[in-house]
């Protein structure tokens, strides 16, 4: 008689696939969990380092409880909790984080990149100060009071204009192109309509909104726009990129109704306003002066327009010999201003930049606008001296 033969049925269960499915998913939290609490740990001390925004603040204790709670099976609220913080931090810069006269724009085309308004500009721009200088990538004597310098302006535009966006982020992400780039504008105060601009290029390390509402404080004399495009962390203007950014700008503001245009630059900004004013045509704009601040390239030809030159005494990395040698050669073209510091003293010495370039400004527009004489008015005649 046959004998039948069962073959034992090794295939888990049901009910046994159910009870480990909860083991596994707390294994894949506890790991989760081990990843991230060093990099929450690490935040929070960068953040103690630089002292950072209230946002910054509120990102590192949202990913410090979420750390918490993928480490403790008991305290999975903790969890939840971070994760909460992340998003209501998240969500309340993309709601917020417009400025009152300061915009980012993404231009051409108009709008917003979403992705700007994230992270507060003040963390990560002293976090690359502070190691830059702990690396000794830049020279002390430009630097002695750059961090103190760099706090303070941002307290003055967070006073002014609140949460604002940066385009730093795009930047470093490398989505700065002629054809898709971030532009930092600034309008005029109590202001809608104007036909002039001040075009002002940035340096080394990429578009800072710090450094553009800093550059807006001189422009307001004037009740101008002002206008910071991006190129990529380099600065580089004077590559074909910068070029066509510069074009696209232009074409941008005349379509908006400028007619009237300075040109200006920061550092490697600068050296890319001497090179351009000859490069790129401003297209249907009258081009009426150069700003030059810590930067020339002094190989360049005379740029044929009116030239201010502001320049800090001890600059080593764009060396105040040579500035002062180029503005010679411009001859009466030129207006020249040196302050005391260093490459940074836009921002170390912030009111004496601001009061030179306003006060230049304010002498070409009056020059190129002189103001109307009363119908039957007599001209008053000048002494001869």
């Amino acid at each position: 008689m046959a004998q039948s033969l069962t073959v034992p049925d090794t295939r888990p269960s049901l009910a046994s696939s159910a009870k480990d499915a909860p083991g596994g998913r707390a294994r894949l939290a506890f790991a989760g969990g081990l990843v991230l609490a060093p990099v929450a740990l690490g935040l929070w001390a960068l953040a103690v380092w630089v002292g950072a925004s209230v946002s910054g603040w509120g990102y590192v204790a949202g990913l410090l409880l979420l750390s918490a709670g993928l480490l403790s099976r008991s305290r999975r609220w903790l969890g939840r909790a971070g994760l909460a913080l992340l998003l209501l931090v998240g969500s309340t810069r993309l709601v917020l984080a417009r400025g009152t006269h300061l915009d980012t724009l993404h231009l051409p085309a108009g709008g917003h990149r979403w992705v700007n308004r994230l992270v507060d500009e003040r963390d990560g721009t002293l976090l690359a100060a502070h190691v830059l200088l702990l690396t000794r990538r830049l020279p002390r004597s430009d630097t002695r009071e750059f961090v103190r310098a760099l706090e303070a302006a941002f307290e003055r535009m967070g006073a002014e204009e609140g949460l604002v966006a940066t385009p730093a982020i795009a930047t470093y992400l490398g989505l700065q192109s002629p054809e898709s780039f971030d532009a930092l504008v600034v309008s005029p105060e109590g202001q809608e309509k104007t036909d002039t601009a001040v075009v002002f290029l940035h340096g080394f390390a990429g578009n800072f909104a710090v450094y553009c509402w800093q550059m807006a404080q001189a422009v307001r004399s004037i009740s101008a726009l002002t206008v910071c495009p991006s190129v990529g962390p380099a600065g580089d203007w004077w590559a074909p990129q910068g070029a066509r950014t510069l074009e696209a700008t232009y074409a941008w503001l005349a379509a908006r109704g400028i007619r009237r245009v300075y040109l200006g630059g920061l550092s490697n900004g600068a050296v890319g306003a001497t090179l351009l004013v000859h490069r790129v045509a401003p297209a249907g704009l009258e081009l009426l002066g150069l700003i030059l601040v810590a930067g020339a390239e002094t190989a360049a030809a005379a740029p044929g327009v009116p030239t201010l030159m502001v320049q800090g005494r001890t600059d080593t990395m764009m060396p105040t010999a040579s500035m002062r040698a180029f503005s010679r050669r411009l001859g009466g073209g030129a207006t020249y201003v040196e302050t005391e510091g260093g490459h940074f003293a836009f921002l170390d010495h912030a009111e004496e930049c601001r009061s030179a370039i306003s006060t230049w400004l304010l002498q070409r527009e009056r020059a190129a606008r002189p103001p109307l004489q009363p119908q039957g008015a007599t001209p008053r005649r000048r002494d001869a001296r």
